[in-house]
């Protein structure tokens, strides 16, 4: 008899409620079409322990914004570390959450690579579902390989090489290490995060894609990467895993010389204004990295920079496969 006097619930006590049943129903069909139902188990969080986490979302936590997509706030929970990915509700919240329900499907497959940030849970009561990971102390590469930034963070090139050859052993794995290949397709420094140790870890997976089961391609929607695009994914919207191997190219030329790609392709003049163009400038950039490398190695820097170059020829066809190309920068270590 007392269940006709129950108070109504809170309306965000309700509206909790509705993103989690909208926002977990999204999540396992995800789950379902990319991982055949077999999802690696992450922890539910609640909007509450989120928000105590990050002493509600307090501004001395802030640590990053990436355009209008989301910030990313430090917080403490259960005596650790973590970093809080929220998304802000706005008049895209539709595409934004179908963005990183995505993001949950494909992490929590990847996050036992250890050259991958490690998703721990996400919360599905706000609008767009807010993850959980790991904490990487010394934020993005960004912030330690360009010449501009020199400070005892700047990082030398033994460094430079261990963390290409982590990534490039992360991008192999995924598009190596579950039954269907992933292709990233955002696969930038500013992507590419270091712990307390600068281990890397590769990040950002909401724009993954993966190809479906007996084909070599799949046509999407173009992600805008200035610099970072395989030609012909940004013509024709067609990826492969090749297109990630020209993005880890670019990555490799940054990590070589210090600069940033719209530098190296403004001082060489091979671009034709969205993304790096060799063609038959290939001499002009052997050149123009061998006066720009940073100080190491020299015999590891050549064979770096020739592997860089094969990774963002052109032709598709020419590249290397990622898993060849983190054997070569494995054993280039040994020179």
């Amino acid at each position: 008899m007392w269940s006709c006097f129950r108070l109504p619930k809170d309306r965000v006590e309700e509206e909790e409620e509705r993103h989690f049943l909208e926002n977990g129903g999204l999540l396992l069909e995800e789950m379902i079409k990319s991982f055949d139902g077999r999802p690696n188990p992450i922890r539910s969080f609640s909007q509450k322990e989120l928000q105590r986490a990050t002493n509600n979302y307090h501004q001395d936590g802030f640590l990053h914004q990436q355009h209008w997509s989301y910030k990313l706030y430090k917080g403490n929970y259960e005596d650790r570390p973590i970093w809080v990915k929220m998304f802000p509700a706005n008049a895209l919240w539709g595409y934004i959450t179908e963005l990183y329900i995505n993001e949950v499907a494909v992490a929590s497959q990847m996050s036992n690579h250890k050259n991958v940030l490690k998703l721990l849970g996400c919360c599905l009561e706000t609008q767009v579902p807010t993850l959980v990971y790991e904490f990487a102390a010394n934020g993005c590469l960004s912030d330690h390989i360009y010449e501009n930034e020199l400070s005892p963070s700047y990082l030398s090139w033994e460094s430079r090489l261990r963390i290409a050859t982590e990534i490039g052993d992360a991008v192999a794995y995924l598009h190596n290490g579950t039954s269907k290949p992933f292709i990233h397709r955002a696969i930038k420094p500013q992507n590419i995060l270091l712990d307390q140790h600068n281990v890397a870890k590769l990040f950002e997976f909401g724009e993954s894609i993966s190809i479906p089961l007996g084909e070599t391609h799949v046509v999407a929607n173009v992600v805008w990467t200035y610099g970072f695009i395989d030609p012909e994914s940004f013509y024709t919207g067609r990826y492969t895993e090749k297109s990630d191997v020209y993005s880890f190219g670019v990555v490799l030329l940054e990590i070589l010389t210090g600069k940033m790609v719209d530098d190296i392709v403004e001082e060489v003049g091979v671009t034709n204004g969205h993304y790096l163009l060799p063609g038959d400038n290939e001499e002009a950039i052997r050149v123009y990295l061998k006066a720009n490398f940073v100080k190491g190695n020299t015999e590891q820097l050549m064979a770096c920079a020739e592997l860089a170059i094969r990774c963002v020829k052109v032709n598709q066809e020419e590249r290397p496969l990622m898993r060849e190309a983190a054997k070569e920068l494995r054993r280039f270590q040994q020179y």
